[in-house]
């Protein structure tokens, strides 16, 4: 095999051991309602690098992950921020927009905003854009360093 052949192989087998973990799967080994699944999902986790796999948490994962645990589970605030961080600094994972997540899981808990307006604040502030237009006043007022504007 060519030199050049022999890279665009290895290159192939490194896209290969990239996936993301679905939110199903995660809140398996959250809530622990299933033991096999979640020790699976724990194992697939841990041994993720060792086996050369990078897993990846997209956004909207976090977001469902927020919701089910309060929605469904009605789990407290302070237990969703705790399990979500857990989630996002498990460091076998990569997970999108993590420094947003951490955030606005601070002000979801401690100010009681609405989780997915708090993910839409920090994101845009982590852009540079320090002002919303919203009929939705009273959760973005709750959130430092924004400017809040009804159109």
């Amino acid at each position: 095999m060519t030199k050049s052949g022999k890279k665009g192989l290895q290159v192939r087998l490194v896209l290969m051991n990239r996936a993301f973990i679905d939110t199903s799967a995660i809140l398996r080994m959250l809530v622990q309602d299933d033991d096999l699944k979640a020790k699976a999902v724990e194992n697939l986790i841990r041994k993720a690098p060792e086996n050369g796999l990078v897993l990846h948490v997209i956004p909207v994962t976090i977001l469902e992950i927020v919701w089910v645990l309060d929605k469904v589970y009605k789990y407290p605030k302070k237990a969703i921020r705790e399990l979500t961080e857990a989630i996002i600094n498990t460091p076998q994972l990569k997970v999108e927009l993590a420094g947003v997540f951490l955030n606005a899981l601070k002000v979801y808990e401690e100010k009681n905003v609405k989780f997915a307006d708090a993910v839409m604040a920090f994101w845009a502030m982590d852009k540079g854009i320090t002002t919303t237009y919203t009929y939705e006043e009273v959760d973005f007022k709750k959130i430092d360093g924004l400017t809040v504007i009804k159109p």
